[in-house]
């Protein structure tokens, strides 16, 4: 049976289809493997890292009095940043003392013993983590120690060369299956090629010419040529019929039509105006029937297209009934007629059927006028709607006329068949209603009325049961009953908590503009120094962490994010940042600071300082009586920023560690921040302060004339402040706003009202502080957020750090 739809399709698309379909299965095969394939490869190519850097660290391990230690290497966590969106963990332990550094309590390799060959496996932790372990035998004084090390990294980085891998394989895959296809497609033509002659005779034949098809066709279509033969066999059938209806019709028709000249061929040879009037009316009675004769053909064949043209859809009986009813009460000849209307037991869906509408009118309104032309003159017409049983709706139509007699009913339905003589119509009437209710898949059935006229049922089958009728009704009462339109009201107020290692005199613009911009959001700033924000993050619970953490210690900040504290969020700002300004689309820089040496101008004179770091170690050596006690650093253990400086220092080479002496023969000073270190020296208490955050000392250059700036030649750190949404914020939205705002409009506000320096260039904004930094452009050394600031912040690499600037190091005051 061919399929009910409105749109043809092609044989030769859809052979095309199964054999895409059948290609497509081959290739969701292929794909499983490709995918299984580029995993194995992709974790070959990241294992390399975790082995490389798992090498690095054992590399590092030694034995001494204190026991075994680890001095954790810069180039390992480098090697894991070559993954720069993958998260790191790592663990180092023995199996005789146990931790020794890193992340306690990892997971394990299952039935894996401790050995020098590397074991990869994957473990979840707050995200899927890819480890691997290995250890090597250390020799102690106590005998031989097997030492192990864990390195642990999220799976970001294998991830997208996995999809990479995959992808690249299917579309070459997808390549070589279309011309497949196009293959197959003419393969498909060819074959079909048969049946285009087959259409093509059809089409050249005669309109009259229902004879049988010969020939012999291909195997694979003998049936469709019996099939035609057959169809045109039933074709001459129906023509036959549909030639024998026409000649019935217009027999009628044509007996009408005669019998209508005739009354008024009398009436024009009547002698006496009564005689003519009594021609006219039986002319005009003839005409009537005529007319309604015509209309009854029209309908009858109206009824018949509708049926066949598939144009049943969900309608309702009851609002069909009340317009029919409406229109024929309109009438005159329904004057004198009651006609009554019972459908108040039927629910709400009850009366759903799936039908035509158009043709239940007609039908309708055929019972109505059988039911008045056939009554008495105060016929009464009762018409009721009810459900029968659980799956049928009736429709009753019962009159006060003669009836149809038992024997006569079957009869009384057939076309040109009338049983009252006297009152005898079309007899189309019910060869309609019988026609309309077939096309329904329902039934007539005839009967006696309670009056003794005529009971015509048409059973319809409902779409919706009595009970679902009912949940209907009860679904439609509840949302006219609760569903009301809310009332308006008035915009929530936002909080935006903001915990900053940043002064908020410089921040304050940034955030009277912010809330410009965004009225239901009020900010709440609270300032730290970076190591108390860092900890306070890493304590905080999360209905007391901040929306947004700011800070220009941005290995703390790397740390808390690679804790797994961050939100990813999606800004289009982001995209414009240079690549070391941003880690895991999660931590995002937004200022340009680089790291400046503070003099005193009365006390060094300018372009007195030289332009190498080797060199300054010299000068400071050469002056150190005039600079003992007069050179300034960041306290290491409270200031982030100043370990951070120094860290970057050692990474740089090995004057960081000459240094280190010649500050400590020249009893260098500790101090918590930048402005402490910029009023110092504004008083000569200090000659100079080293790694002073550049933008807070040109801003104060500018005001204080006895503020020298110094950049050195060789290179010249620079950070960016960094900020990142929390996963525990309380409003993330808010927090992602904020930095967004931050890298756009924010810039404009750095640029003209902040002593901040913007990272993204500002067109057409100048500022006295910073717009000669262009000059030195070549000498700045950005300071890349990832894991290897991780590096410095193990704890026994921290320690072993702090301890060798504790003793050059001496608190404020100390004498």
């Amino acid at each position: 049976m061919w399929p009910k739809t409105d749109r043809a399709y092609s044989l030769q698309r859809r052979l095309l289809a199964s054999m895409a379909l059948g290609f497509a299965v081959l290739l969701l095969i292929i794909s499983i493997l490709l995918w299984n394939y580029a995993r194995d490869a992709s974790n070959r190519t990241y294992d390399l890292l975790l082995a490389g850097a798992s090498l690095a660290v054992l590399d590092r391990v030694s034995s001494g009095p204190s026991g075994i230690s680890v001095d954790l290497p810069y180039s390992a966590m480098e090697i894991l940043g070559l993954a720069p969106e993958d998260r790191v963990i790592y663990r180092v332990f023995s199996d005789r003392d146990g931790e020794i550094t890193g992340t306690p309590g990892l997971p394990v390799p299952r039935d894996a013993d401790l050995g020098s060959a590397p074991v990869f496996y994957d473990a979840e932790l707050d995200e899927p983590f890819r480890f691997v372990q290995q250890g090597r035998q250390l020799t102690t004084p106590t005998g031989r120690v097997w030492v192990g090390v864990q390195i642990g990294q999220t799976r970001a980085g294998r991830t997208a060369q996995q999809k990479s891998l995959f992808l690249n394989g299917m579309a070459g895959l997808g390549v070589v299956s279309l011309i497949g296809l196009g293959f197959v497609w003419l393969a498909i033509r060819v074959a079909l090629a048969p049946l285009r002659q087959l259409a093509e005779a059809l089409r050249l034949r005669d309109p009259a010419d229902l004879s049988q098809i010969d020939g012999a066709p291909p195997r694979e279509i003998r049936g469709l040529f019996d099939s035609i033969n057959d169809f045109m066999r039933r074709l001459r059938a129906n023509r036959t019929l549909t030639e024998t209806f026409i000649a019935d019709v217009a027999h009628q028709t044509r007996t009408s039509l005669s019998a209508l000249q005739g009354q008024l061929s009398l009436a024009g040879d009547a002698t006496t105006f009564d005689d003519m009037a009594v021609r006219v009316a039986k002319a005009d009675s003839q005409a009537r029937r005529t007319v309604r004769l015509t209309n009854q053909l029209l309908a009858h064949a109206m009824v018949t297209h509708r049926s066949d043209t598939g144009t049943l859809r969900p309608v309702a009986l009851k609002p069909i009934v009340t317009e029919v009813l409406t229109d024929m009460l309109r009438d005159s000849d329904m004057r004198g007629v009651t006609v009554t209307l019972s459908a108040d037991s039927i629910l709400p869906g009850e009366d759903i059927v799936r039908g035509d509408a158009i043709s239940i009118r007609e039908a309708l309104s055929n019972l109505l006028e059988n039911a008045r032309r056939h009554g008495p003159a105060d016929n009464t017409i009762d018409v009721t709607l009810e459900t029968t049983g659980e799956a049928d709706v009736s429709l009753i139509v019962e009159d006060a006329g003669p009836g149809i007699a038992p024997a006569d009913r079957a009869r009384a339905t057939e076309r040109f068949t009338s049983i009252a003589r006297d009152t005898a119509g079309s007899g189309l009437g019910l060869s309609i209603v019988r026609a309309v209710v077939d096309s329904h898949d329902g039934r007539l059935v005839l009967g006696t009325s309670s009056a003794g006229g005529l009971r015509a049922e048409l059973r319809f089958r409902r779409l919706l049961s009595q009970a679902a009728a009912r949940a209907v009704m009860a679904v439609t009462i509840c949302c006219a009953l609760f569903i009301v339109p809310a009332p308006a009201t008035a915009q929530a107020q936002t909080t935006l908590t903001i915990a900053s290692a940043t002064d908020s005199d410089v921040m304050t613009a940034l955030i009277a503009r912010f809330e410009d911009l965004n009225p239901d959001v009020t900010v709440d700033y609270v300032e730290y120094q970076t190591v108390d924000l860092h900890q306070a993050i890493l304590n905080a619970v999360p209905q007391d962490m901040p929306d947004v953490v700011i800070s220009s210690a941005m290995d703390l900040q790397v740390d808390l994010v690679n804790r797994g504290l961050a939100l990813p969020l999606d800004i289009p700002a982001a995209t414009r940042l240079p690549g070391w300004a941003t880690w895991r689309s999660e931590l995002f820089g937004f200022t340009f600071e680089p790291a400046v040496i503070v003099y005193n101008t009365d006390l060094i004179p300018p372009g007195t300082l030289p332009q190498e770091h080797l060199e300054l170690v010299n000068y400071i050596r050469r002056n150190e009586m005039a600079l003992n006690r007069r050179i300034g650093i960041y306290d290491l253990r409270r200031s982030g920023i100043g370990y951070l400086f120094a860290t970057q220092d050692v990474v740089q080479g090995l004057q960081a560690s000459r240094m280190t002496e010649v500050l400590t023969r020249a009893n260098v000073r500790n101090y918590c921040c930048t402005s402490e270190m910029i009023a110092a020296t504004s008083r000569a208490e200090l000659a100079l302060a080293v790694n002073v955050i550049g933008s807070y000392a040109l801003a104060a250059a500018a005001r204080d004339p006895r503020i020298g700036i110094h950049f050195m030649g060789d290179y010249n750190l620079v950070m960016s402040r960094t900020g990142f949404v929390p996963r525990t914020a309380r409003h993330p939205d808010a927090g992602r706003r904020f930095l967004s705002f931050l890298l756009d409009d924010g810039q404009t506000i750095l640029a003209s009202q902040s002593d901040l320096i913007p990272i993204l260039p500002v067109p057409g904004a100048e500022s006295s502080p910073w717009r000669d930094l262009s000059a030195h452009a070549g000498s700045f050394l950005p300071i890349k957020l990832g894991p290897g600031l991780l590096t410095y912040l193990d704890d026994r690499k921290k320690a072993n750090f702090l301890e060798g600037w504790d003793q050059p190091a001496r608190p404020l005051g100390t004498r």
